[in-house]
């Protein structure tokens, strides 16, 4: 028997290619979860804007602000044509509350999220460190 649902990819709304999700400061009220394409997250240096991340399917983003109540941290624009999933504040604390497993995926993710920062703070000390020395 054939199912007539949707699956998980055909899910979600569709963005154009070059669609500016949101920008670094605005309140952040959703989260996305990629269905398809690809979302290129930056933020803005002294030096100009720095691509933080490239992100693809199944990754999610724009939770931190969400969760935190403050401003975005970062802008989020489509790479390419992508369908997104647009997950609320209400929606997102019913599916952590109402699933354990979600909360852990998204728990996880950040955890790796976070080592990945703290890996790349730490090449960044040691460069310093070692441009420090040959001065």
């Amino acid at each position: 028997m054939r199912s007539t649902g949707t699956t998980f990819k055909e899910a979600g709304k569709e963005f154009p290619k070059g669609t500016v999700l949101f920008k670094e400061g605005d309140i952040g009220t959703e989260m996305y979860l990629i269905n398809s394409g690809e979302v290129k997250l930056t933020r803005k240096t002294k030096q100009g804007n720095v691509v933080v991340a490239t992100l693809g399917f199944g990754e999610f983003f724009g939770e931190m602000s969400v969760i935190t109540n403050k401003p975005r941290t970062i802008t989020a624009e489509t790479v390419s044509d992508c369908r997104l999933n647009v997950i609320s504040k209400d929606v997102l604390e019913t599916l952590v509350t109402g699933n354990p497993l979600v909360a852990l995926s998204i728990l996880k993710k950040l955890v790796f999220r976070l080592e990945h920062a703290y890996e790349l703070i730490e090449d960044l000390y040691v460069k310093h460190i070692k441009q420090d020395k040959n001065r």
